[in-house]
């Protein structure tokens, strides 16, 4: 099998989510490449409800989880704004929806926890430009959000 490249990977998630929406009756569309905050948009069919999606996508060949930029952990206080994590490495696609916000304190936590835990040789960790979100730091509300579309907001019209 041919090694795929990350933006494959990134566009494969963001196709997959716009095909969820579409099955529930939501219109998904995907913006431009590099559009900075968010990769779809979304609007019930009555256009009385219009959220913004990240994607995150996390391949088969990925052991640590989604890797996120630095500026996931900074807030933005816009709830309309999503970010939706798509898991590859199953069998069956996974997707764990989130209020931006609400991902980005995880994040945050999970961050400074691990940099509390001192390196196998017992320096101290340095900080790095990216942030890893993995499955061991999910607590009980992160598995309630796996495939629950409802947070989105469209089934309250």
């Amino acid at each position: 099998m041919p090694k795929k490249s990350n933006n494959l990977t990134g566009v494969t998630g963001e196709y997959f989510v716009c095909a969820e929406l579409g099955k529930r009756g939501i219109l998904a569309l995907l913006t431009p490449k590099n559009n900075p905050l968010f990769d779809v948009v979304a609007v019930s069919q009555d256009a009385k409800r219009t959220v913004t999606i990240q994607v995150k996508t996390m391949s088969e060949r990925n052991k640590q989880g989604w890797k996120l930029g630095v500026d996931i952990c900074e807030r933005k206080s816009n709830p309309l704004l999503y970010t939706i994590l798509v898991n590859l490495t199953n069998d069956e696609i996974e997707y764990y929806i989130y209020e931006y916000d609400v991902l980005s304190e995880r994040v945050e936590a999970a961050y400074t926890q691990y940099l509390t835990v001192p390196k196998r040789d017992g320096n101290p960790r340095k900080d790095i430009k990216f942030r890893w979100y993995d499955l061991k730091n999910f607590i009980e509300d992160d598995h309630a959000r796996k495939n629950n579309w409802d947070l989105l907001g469209f089934n309250t019209l």
